[in-house]
């Protein structure tokens, strides 16, 4: 952007590039009591893995500050302003945000999340360009939505893009709270903030299971897959290439189920391989791997029998069908007083899955909770006393 001041609806928008003026952005930033928040990631579509690419603040009063985390050392200043819960950070749609900022050891307090107020106000739609609209008739511009944030130097566009989705959440904040107030709703959006400030970043158990079709496979084809697997993230990391452009999830499956196959042959012939496997080193290495993988499954001596529960479902009893058709009666009379799309915050089918398998009524949310037992009363329905669980991510 080099020198010159760019602007957008009158709100000044400032590039933070150094930690002296992240220093001194932040200590401006501690006047405002109330702060919009945005970041820009890329998360395995460009790039390997889960990285930051850009911090967009807005004070509300006329600057936008966005910060590049590529060319700052020190980024424990904004950290803590962020994990200061006596500043209100409005976030729209907060999840992967909160978890990357968790990832990289930052646990943000005092969040205010948009996406959730528009869901308890039962939009069918709740992103920041459809509430921008709804509320204000405004139009927001979305034509860089899909940049790669990886780049450098940042286009005009790019800055503005960015800028756009925090400069309007104080006013989006003011109108949605509003509203929610009205209609007697806050402690709703109070404990769904809460809720999200618990999330915490975690890597998935056994993401090779979560490939399509892996769970045709036997028990020492799964074994090679995970070992496949492994050396296939090792080396996106190394090319700094989302791993699936390494090794397509379907060559990865094909390849676990086939690892008698000539190697050369395959990294020749299968499409969605990336150019760099097919170099002679590494197409050496993709061999070793798979052979070191053969080897442990034989030391471990992991047979080639099949899961006998890998097609195996519950069994469907009275019982599970009366708690299930229960508490499906529940659900749509809570979506008959609330809202098809509000209601999906309070019950989902998820939860009734589980209570009729269950048995238990296994909850998360208290207002939600009170809405469901309230429901069943009206209606006359028994329901167990609730165990409340941990939020997950």
């Amino acid at each position: 952007m080099e020198n010159k001041t760019l602007t957008h609806d009158d709100v000044n928008i400032k590039l933070i590039e150094t930690d002296e003026k992240l220093h001194s952005a932040v200590q401006d930033l501690h006047q405002y009591k109330v702060l919009a928040l945005d970041l820009e990631f890329d998360q395995n579509r460009f790039t390997y893995g889960f990285n930051l690419c850009l911090v967009q603040i807005s004070d509300g009063n006329g600057t936008c500050y966005i910060i590049d985390p590529f060319t700052i050392n020190n980024l424990q200043p904004l950290f803590d302003l962020l994990e200061d819960e006596q500043y209100t950070k409005i976030i729209h749609h907060a999840n992967n945000d909160i978890l990357l900022l968790d990832k990289l050891g930052c646990s943000i307090r005092g969040v205010m999340d948009t996406d959730v107020a528009a869901k308890i106000l039962n939009y069918e739609r709740s992103s920041l360009a459809t509430v921008m609209k709804e509320e204000f008739d405004q139009e927001v511009d979305k034509s860089q939505q899909s940049s790669n944030w990886n780049t450098r130097p940042l286009k005009e566009a790019q800055l503005i893009y960015a800028a756009i989705d925090v400069i309007y959440l104080h006013q989006v904040k003011e109108r949605l709270v509003q509203e929610i107030e009205e209609k007697g709703r806050m402690h709703w959006l109070k404990e769904e903030n809460l809720l999200l400030e618990s999330l915490i970043y975690s890597e998935p158990e056994n993401p090779h299971m979560k490939l399509r079709n892996a769970y045709r496979l036997n028990n020492y084809q799964q074994f090679i897959l995970k070992e496949l697997f492994a050396f296939r993230d090792e080396m996106g990391k190394q090319l700094n290439k989302p791993s699936s452009y390494v090794i397509s999830n379907e060559g990865l499956v094909e390849l676990a189920s086939n690892p008698n196959t000539d190697i050369h042959e395959w990294v020749n012939h299968t499409k969605g391989i990336h150019g760099a496997l097919k170099r002679s080193r590494n197409e050496k290495l993709l061999q070793e791997a798979l052979e070191e993988a053969k080897r442990k499954a034989k030391a471990e001596n992991i047979s080639h029998d099949y899961s006998q529960n890998r097609w195996q479902r519950p069994p469907r009893t009275p019982e599970t069908e009366k708690r299930k058709e229960d508490l499906t009666t529940v659900q749509k009379h809570i979506m008959s007083k609330y809202g098809e799309f509000t209601s999906r915050l309070i019950i989902n089918q998820s939860l009734i899955t589980d209570y009729s398998i269950t048995g238990q009524l296994r909850c998360t949310k208290q207002y939600a909770t009170d809405i469901i037992l309230n429901a069943a009363s009206e209606l006359d329905i028994h329901l167990p006393e609730p165990v409340f669980k941990n939020v997950e991510q």
